[in-house]
């Protein structure tokens, strides 16, 4: 379904809803409440709905008018005017069922057919309010809402040549309808029908020729029929008579990126980014579509740059915009100028703890580390209950081999962890420090609070399992944890390489097998760790020769040689024995 027809459904079921509860007038001027007053009914009856509309109206004591309407249809279910006002003030759920009482008691009213029909809509029961809406218009076959509503309902169920029949009934009968008309050009577009489209198209421009929206729809029955210089006449000819008018700007920024034509394309989109009507949310969305499509912003690099300048002009401490400009910087190599321009921005209010993590982690990139601790330091002081901020600090600790002080940060990480998952993860990144300096005892206690908290922690089940495979440790339970994270994470061939590898070290090897060349497979067979691994259960198979070419692929995949003839050595030297 086109976007159009979408937005139609979604603006049909508003209006409807509004309609459904909002006073209708006849054309004599009365209310509909009042025009009920002189509908057939007994004395009794006509006097109590009297004081029931008399409550509503006047009094708004709407609950006392629903009881008084209540009491009515206790004693005559078929009494259309409390019915019909009852679906108008329910709010319990049974407006449809008053409204469809009310149009079957009286089927020729269409003020009942009307507040059936909305109702219907309401309720999201489109088909069920076709037949409503082609009834409404043999009561009163002038009626442009009905007309409206039915072709929508008509498109939206996948019979858009019933909607165009339904539109070119409403041009007969009512005349000549700007929307009307616009709505059956596009279903003549969808259904392909474009000399029929360029035909309505034309007339539109000449019965509204100053209407920008009826030249851009022409324009577009043009290009979808391959007539491109008429097209472009007529898109340009759009501009002209409303240079400032968004959606045709839109209309010829998307057109001339149909054709190609970039310059063209960004002299209109930078008219929409000056625009103060363009919220800066929606110009930022604009411009996040033409950075995230890496090859088209690499062609088109000035241009997008353009109109990032424009923004930081108007919205110079937008984090958004200073962080894509800093990005463009980085991207023409001004790296310092980058890392100046985010520092400079750093006592903005709208700063937080990520945006000095992404500045350090630049920092460090461009190995500027007395300027990525200076930064770090003061991160840390603005924003003390930061937990990402230290843990981070850890990591760059880890890193530099400071490993008491990245365990200090990491403790401090726990004291900030807020739930448990958080805490969690923090203890099995201290595990993973323990590891590194070669205390496993600590490093195993800390996977074990680390699983306490989260018993689900995958790279917890995942290390853990490895580590105690290394040591031929708890294999059983090793098995079992690492079982759990290739449940929890399908697909991680990290993951399925410490199940085979467990396995092996259990001396179940055909099934290591099966399970590593799934690894294999998954990770396209590119990962070192998993080509040596594969070839030592290969070697525990009996199967040397393709043991040796997995190692060798191993080594060329970046495997250290001295390290991986030493493994062969030792190998070989165990089967001696």
């Amino acid at each position: 379904m086109l976007n159009w027809l979408k937005i139609s459904i979604l603006t049909l079921v508003v209006f409807v809803t509004n309609v459904a509860f909002a006073t209708t007038d006849h054309p004599s001027g009365r209310s509909a409440d009042a025009a009920l007053l002189y509908m057939p009914d007994s004395l009794s009856r006509s006097y109590r709905h009297t004081e029931a509309v008399k409550r509503l109206n006047i009094e708004r004591d709407t609950a006392r008018a629903r009881e008084i309407w209540l009491e009515i249809i206790a004693q005559d279910s078929t009494y259309s005017p409390a019915l019909y006002n009852l679906s108008r003030t329910e709010r319990g759920g049974r407006e449809l069922e008053y409204a469809e009482r009310a149009y079957r008691a009286d089927s020729n009213n269409r003020w009942y057919a009307q507040n059936y029909a909305t109702q219907l809509i309401a309720a999201r029961k489109y088909r069920e309010s076709m037949p409503i809406y082609r009834a409404l218009l043999r009561l009163n076959p002038r009626d442009i809402d009905a007309y409206h509503a039915l072709a929508i309902l008509y498109a939206s169920g996948g019979m858009p040549y019933s909607a165009i029949a339904i539109l070119d009934s409403a041009e007969i009968r009512t005349g000549y309808n700007l929307y009307l008309a616009s709505m059956k050009q596009r279903m003549l577009l969808e259904t392909r029908q474009y000399d029929k489209a360029i035909k309505d198209g034309k007339r539109i421009v000449e019965e509204f020729p100053y209407d920008s929206e009826a030249r851009t729809n022409l324009a577009y029955a043009y290009e979808a029929s391959g007539r491109d210089s008429l097209a472009e006449r007529s898109y340009e000819e759009a501009f002209r008579i409303d240079t400032t008018n968004i959606e045709t700007l839109v209309a010829l920024v998307d057109y001339y990126d149909r054709k190609g034509d970039m310059e063209r394309m960004f002299n209109y989109e930078r008219r929409i980014f000056r625009d103060d009507r363009v919220s800066i949310e929606e110009k930022i969305e604009r411009l996040e579509l033409y950075t995230s499509d890496m090859a088209f912003y690499s062609q088109n690099f000035f241009n997008v740059g353009s109109v990032i300048l424009g923004l930081m002009a108007d919205y110079p401490t937008n984090r958004k915009v200073v962080d894509a400009y800093a990005s463009h910087l980085l991207g023409a190599g001004e790296d310092m100028a980058a890392v100046d321009l985010l520092r400079r921005h750093l006592d903005d209010a709208t700063t937080t703890a990520s945006d000095y993590i992404g500045l350090v982690q630049l920092e460090n990139h461009l190995s500027l580390s007395e300027l990525a601790a200076t930064d770090l330091a003061a991160g840390l002081a603005r924003f003390p209950e930061s937990r990402a901020l230290p843990l981070y600090a850890a990591i760059v600790a880890l890193e530099s081999d400071e490993y008491d002080k990245a365990i200090g940060l990491a403790k401090h990480c726990l004291k900030l962890s807020t739930n448990d998952i958080e805490r969690s993860e923090t203890w099995g990144f201290i595990g993973d420090i323990y590891h590194e300096i070669g205390e496993d005892k600590r490093a195993f206690k800390a996977y074990d609070k680390a699983l306490k908290y989260n018993s689900d922690n995958v790279s917890v089940l995942n290390n853990y399992a490895y580590f105690l495979s290394l040591l031929d440790r708890d294999l059983e339970r090793a098995l079992v944890m690492s079982a759990r994270a290739i449940e929890l994470e399908r697909g991680n061939a990290t993951y399925i390489d410490t199940y085979a590898w467990v396995l092996h070290r259990l001396g179940r090897n055909e099934e290591a097998k099966v399970a590593m060349r799934q690894a294999l497979s998954l990770s396209g067979q590119k990962e070192s760790a998993l080509l040596a691994h594969y070839g030592d259960i290969l070697w525990a198979l009996g199967e040397k020769f393709m043991a040796d070419t997995y190692w060798k692929k191993a080594v060329d995949m970046g495997y250290d040689a001295e390290e991986m003839r030493l493994h062969q050595m030792k190998l070989k030297e165990d089967e001696k024995r």
